[in-house]
Order: C-alpha cells, then structure tokens, then sequence
C-alpha cells in the first residue's frame, strides 16, 4: 500500500513528453486505448502542443510515487459552465507498484471535486475492458449507459459504457476510499 504523502498529481511538462509517448505506443496501454495506432513523434507534438498553449479544455497530469512517474491522467472536455468533464488514465509504468492505480484515481478525483470544485466526472470504458469498468465501480463511478457499437477496433464496432461520479458522493466515501488506497490515516 502507498503512503498518500508520497503519491503526487502534477501537471505534465514538457520533459514528460518521451516517457508518455512510450507509455501509450506499448501494445499494453494501446490495447485498451479508442485509437491503438502507433502514435508518431509529431502526433505526438501536435496533441501536446494544444495542451502546453493553455487550451482550457484539456488538461494532462503525470501520477507519481516517490518521485517516479507511473502514469498519466488527462482531463478533457472541460466544461466550467456545468462544472463537468471527462477523464482518460494509465498507468504506464509496468512496475510500478500494487495500488497505484487506485491512488492515481483517488488523487485525480480528489483534484476534480476538490480544487476545481466541479460536480461531476465523466468516463467510456470499452465493453472489452472489464479491468477499467471494475476500477470505476471501486472509485464509486456508477454505469449510466451504453453507446453502441460505438468505436472500430480490431475489425469490429465495440460498445462503450458510460461512467460517472460526482461531488456528493465523493465527499460521502472519501474518507473510506482514502483507507482502501493509503497506508496512513485521513486527516480530514
């Protein structure tokens, strides 16, 4: 189990580019991912080009523990009016340690209902995915719907379930998500 004092969230920097660039061309991440093409250098530069000229409609954060970055979270479709958006995540890194996913999403939450005060998280998980649709449920998503046959992957149209939370159920099981993912107590 991590310890909460050294897990962070910070924004990407453009020294992160390489490493995310690797984590999202593994066959691993790619698998799971709506597009799983080979993301070429200047794709890459494009997308991130977007995110570092203050677009307020994205933005990307590396997830680490005792200094290491683990993983990537983005946050997209930022709507302030309504005070949603929606959320894509890896961990990247293939060692990284039992637990860290579940930290990286208590922190991501944390930082959505939290510091950008918004009321809800939006998420679509592939049909296929049942890891990341059981990794919602454990962070207290609940499954809204399906969009059918909504993305071509491997030959084929996939499905896509739709997950959200929101504010009033983060601050009802924060606390005890906080225990299921950190070593230490809550403080709050």
């Amino acid at each position: 189990m991590l310890r909460y004092s050294e897990c962070l969230l910070r924004p990407m920097e453009e020294n992160d580019l390489v490493q995310i660039l690797n984590w999202r061309n593994s066959e691993r991440i790619r698998e799971v991912m709506f597009s799983d093409h080979i993301i070429t250098w200047e794709e890459h530069l494009r997308w991130s080009k977007n995110i570092f000229s203050g677009n307020a409609n994205v933005k990307v954060f590396i997830f680490e523990f005792k200094n290491r970055p683990l993983g990537s979270v983005s946050l997209n479709n930022i709507d302030l009016y309504n005070k949603r958006c929606n959320w894509g995540f890896y961990i990247g890194d293939e060692d990284a340690p039992k637990g860290s996913g579940l930290a990286m999403g208590f922190l991501a939450l944390e930082y959505v209902f939290e510091k950008m005060h918004f009321n809800k998280l939006c998420s679509e998980v592939l049909a296929s995915n049942i890891i990341s649709q059981k990794y919602h449920l454990k962070l207290g998503f609940r499954y809204e719907g399906c969009f059918k046959r909504h993305v071509y992957k491997k030959g084929k149209y996939e499905d896509v379930f739709c997950y959200g939370h929101f504010k009033e159920i983060w601050n009802v099981i924060k606390v005890k998500l906080f225990k299921k993912c950190f070593e230490e107590a809550c403080c709050s």
